[in-house]
């Protein structure tokens, strides 16, 4: 949920790792800093909030390596001294973190006996203790660090600094850490979108591995046995990693409109490429689907998918919720892992469970060289480019797009179910008119004064009600709840009282007539009923209009909500590309 960025390089090392700190942005956070080292001693600035221009100092501008770090709050709240990076007493060395110390409080309550002191409320500054006295035996700072990080429980990354020496450590364990390589200079990183702008070739770090810059050379260090390693240097394609809102006011609208591109982009597979998966599937006892927030809806989605086109015996599970099918993991069986980072916490755990039982793991995440990519057997991207915004639109309607390919190719349809995908994507890029966005704008107008809401969805587009109510909470922070519309008669009826708004969605499809049903019901209890269809019906208040998408309409019916979403946050004056307290890539439990 952290990002970590580190440069070494030419003068100017604070420019480059505010430019690193800036694409590292999407990921979520609530405050940054940044340090340097120059002439034997370390400057650092830290802020709350946004990232903006500051004003560097020229010994700040002439120094050639640094680190800096944006923080989403975990121990301790928003505030200057919780902000990363933390310090040594004796100014030696100022480190990051990104990840959660388990163990912290009882190192904390060992190292205050001993009469250290702490000057922020974080987990992190343990870690800075801890190196600090593993200092006073080893006298080595490389030594130290890796010692340090033997001791602590989680999944933790670091980063370290010295003022000595032109010297950088970085160690990963579950967070992720990529290394950058220039020409005459390197970058750390939590991931490649940082330095995409500056080069393509890079180390992806596995759990337990350590990089060190020092005496202008890099080593790569396995932390568990000490020994140095050589890496694998990968070329990795950023042909498709600009980060430009193009003339939008928002990333966000910028990244709904592009779904008319990027759902047909996920599906540009050969059936080869597909094939050992299906064999796979085939071949499983059991299929299991597992993701969490938006790419658990999706995961769902593709489970549904699966039964549904091409009758595979696929179970939904979500990320944090493995716990009573660990022991019904077998080997054989596979699990499909969705996650737009591919650094999901929640989600490489259940597949690093599932995976020790011998199940065939497969993924779709939309950032290259992630955890979950190197996890898998059979690994695909999203191919959706960079998505800046928080909360996730684009990444999400790929993730279906390539279920249901997934879906056709498993039931030996793979040509019917690109054909399903490209017609939509056709359909998609006439939707959007400017008399579309007026129509919403108007809906989300009327209701922007109201505090609770609710979906309701039947058959395929149950995780759509589920998605689409998530969407308005995550900009809105309005209270809303999707429900399978067979539930309104089991309790959630009650909740109904005149005007509240309840979205009706009727897609194309054998439900049509219940949904209808339903709309009458809650209108019948003074509802302010919406209708997301594709065709008009005297029982809504208003609608949002969509087309007919057969069953690709989950991908279709959606947008509707993307929308109504963003112009509802921006009529409330939130900020909709980066959302209060949310993060994208949600690397600690």
């Amino acid at each position: 949920m952290c990002g970590i960025f580190g440069y070494v390089g030419s003068p100017g090392a604070s420019n480059t790792i505010l430019t690193g700190l800036k694409r590292l942005e999407y990921r979520g956070y609530d405050s940054w800093g940044i340090a340097v080292k120059h002439n034997g001693s370390i400057d650092m600035t830290k802020q709350v909030g946004a990232i903006g221009d500051i004003d560097l100092s020229n010994k700040l501008n002439r120094a050639c390596i640094g680190i800096g770090h944006t923080r989403w709050a975990t121990h301790g709240g928003t505030t200057v001294n919780n902000a990363h990076p933390h310090i040594a007493t004796d100014g030696s060395f100022v480190l990051a973190q990104n990840g959660i110390v388990e163990n912290y409080q009882h190192l904390k309550a060992e190292f205050e006996k001993k009469g250290y002191s702490f000057v922020s409320e974080t987990d992190t500054e343990v870690i800075v203790r801890l190196i600090e006295d593993t200092l006073k035996t080893t006298r080595d700072l490389t030594t130290a660090v890796r010692e340090a990080f033997l001791t602590l429980t989680g999944r933790n990354t670091i980063i370290v600094l010295s003022a000595d020496s032109d010297r950088i450590i970085a160690v990963r364990n579950g967070s992720p850490l990529v290394v950058g390589i220039g020409d005459d200079e390197f970058f750390f990183s939590s991931d490649t979108l940082s330095f995409a702008d500056k080069t393509s070739s890079a180390v992806l770090l596995e759990n337990h591995e350590m990089v060190k810059f020092d005496n202008g050379k890099l080593t790569f260090v396995n932390v568990m046995t000490g020994k140095a390693f050589d890496p694998q240097i990968q070329t990795l394609d950023h042909t498709t990693t600009t980060i430009d809102k193009e003339g939008y006011d928002h990333y966000m609208l910028k990244e709904i409109v592009e779904q008319r591109d990027t759902i047909r982009e996920a599906v540009q597979y050969d059936e080869s490429e597909f094939a050992p998966l299906v064999n796979a599937i085939h071949n499983a006892k059991s299929v299991y689907t597992v993701g969490a927030g938006t790419a658990g809806f999706a995961a769902g989605q593709i489970a549904y998918f699966l039964r549904t086109v091409a009758s595979v015996n696929a179970v939904e599970l979500k990320s944090y919720e493995t716990l009573g099918f660990e022991n019904h993991f077998a080997k054989g069986d596979v699990l499909i892992a969705v996650s737009q980072s591919g650094e999901t916490a929640d989600t490489i755990e259940a597949v690093e469970k599932a995976k020790s039982k011998g199940v065939a793991i497969a993924s779709i995440v939309n950032m290259m060289g992630s955890s979950l990519i190197r996890l898998s057997d059979h690994a695909f991207l999203t191919r959706s480019g960079p998505e800046i915004c928080v909360a996730s639109t684009k990444a999400y309607t790929a993730q279906l797009s390539w279920g249901l390919v997934l879906a056709f190719a498993s039931a030996g349809k793979f040509k019917d179910g690109v054909s399903v995908i490209n017609r939509v994507s056709k359909q998609i890029s006439g939707y959007f008119t400017d008399e579309l966005f007026s129509r919403i704008k108007g809906i989300a107008s009327g209701i922007c004064s109201n505090e609770h809401f609710f979906v309701l969805g039947k058959g395929q587009h149950y995780y759509t009600a589920l998605e689409g109510a998530l969407k308005i909470k995550e900009i809105t922070y309005k209270h809303v709840e999707g429900f399978a519309a067979g539930e309104l008669k089991h309790g959630v009826i009650a909740l109904i009282e005149k005007g509240t708004p309840v979205f009706v969605i009727v897609g194309d499809d054998e439900h049509r007539a219940d949904m209808y049903t339903v709309a009458a019901e809650v209108k019948s209890r003074g509802a302010y009923v919406i209708g997301v269809a594709d065709r008009t019906s005297t029982l809504f208040d208003d609608m949002i209009p969509s087309f007919p998408g057969g069953i690709a309409d989950p991908a279709v019916k959606i947008i509707g909500f993307q929308l109504l979403s963003y112009f509802l946050g921006v009529a409330l004056g939130n900020n909709v590309d980066k959302p209060r307290n949310l993060a994208k890539s949600v690397t600690v439990k």
